[in-house]
């Protein structure tokens, strides 16, 4: 009698099959309801991220503004101009390799320089020059030949112009008196230094543009579209972003956001914000430009 009350409180003791699906069905719903919570905070971490990786690079360009009392070209020799490379002349490079040092990466400014006379040999990654979100671009090279680098980040065409071809309404940058606050006519808060990019954007089987931060954009017109020369800087265009495209569906004549619901832009003052991808183009042109005179919209 007593082993049959031991083997019935042992069968009490166990699970049956119904009540193990019913658990695990719980359980994939509480998993359910919990996923998206975590994605958004991820989200959030990474817009976080890539905001301060917009800050710490809007910051920089002051202080190397205060140094060298001129800002660079989007790419040319800095801090003055001049043709030519070696130790008699100014190095060669684009805005994100000059702003190395102030970003605290002298060590790759200095490695680069000494291994190549022009910075498109960018070969060291730069974790400020990679947004979390961005699926094209990691800490890796995207070139595993050269390799290269490259940079989510598009520094204002518009504000730092090109040592051969200048977009109308930029301060010259042979001028030793380009600089801040000389170039931002229109105030430093109301002018976009630095935006969201795909580093890797266009078909899978031909037109890929990959965005070095060794290098500067070409080919592009100013509404977005393709045209242009190699001397014209092409990574800003007055054209507004496009909201979050797939990275085989993108144009690499405009920007991306990383984020259906804005993009963020550095701004001249050295702060951060989202911008609304619904933004009209005469408010973002506005404020891609620092000299037009116009203010902002109520939009902005």
């Amino acid at each position: 009698m007593l082993r049959f009350s031991l083997l019935r409180r042992r069968r009490w003791l166990g699970f049956t099959l119904i009540e193990l699906l019913v658990v695990i069905a719980i359980i994939a719903i509480l998993i359910g309801l919990l996923l998206p919570a975590v994605q958004k905070v991820r989200e959030a971490a990474a817009r976080m991220q890539s905001s301060n990786n917009l800050k710490q690079m809007s910051l920089a360009l002051h202080n190397m503004n205060d140094t060298n009392n001129v800002l660079p070209a989007m790419v040319g020799n800095y801090p003055t101009a001049g043709a030519g490379v070696g130790p008699s002349t100014p190095m060669r490079g684009t805005v994100q390799y000059f702003l190395l040092p102030f970003i605290e990466q002298n060590n790759a400014y200095n490695a680069m320089a000494a291994n190549h006379n022009d910075s498109w040999w960018c070969g060291y990654g730069i974790k400020t020059y990679v947004a979390p979100s961005d699926p094209t671009n990691s800490t890796s090279p995207i070139d595993s030949g050269s390799p290269r680098f490259a940079t989510s980040y598009a520094p204002n065409e518009w504000v730092f112009g090109s040592g051969s071809a200048l977009p109308s309404n930029t301060i010259n940058q042979s001028n030793p008196k380009a600089g801040i606050p000389k170039t931002f006519v229109d105030g430093t808060s109301n002018t976009i230094v630095f935006s969201e990019k795909y580093a890797v954007c266009g078909d899978s089987t031909s037109n890929v543009a990959s965005f070095y931060y060794g290098e500067t954009g070409g080919g592009c017109d100013r509404r977005g579209g393709q045209g242009g020369n190699g001397s014209t800087p092409g990574f800003y265009s007055l054209a507004v972003p496009q909201a979050k495209p797939s990275p085989f569906n993108c144009n690499s004549c405009l920007l991306q956001s990383m984020s259906a619901g804005g993009i963020q832009v550095g701004l001249g003052d050295g702060s951060v914000r989202t911008v609304n991808t619904s933004i009209s183009a005469t408010t973002w042109a506005n404020a891609v430009q620092p000299a037009d005179g116009n203010p902002l919209g109520s939009d902005w």
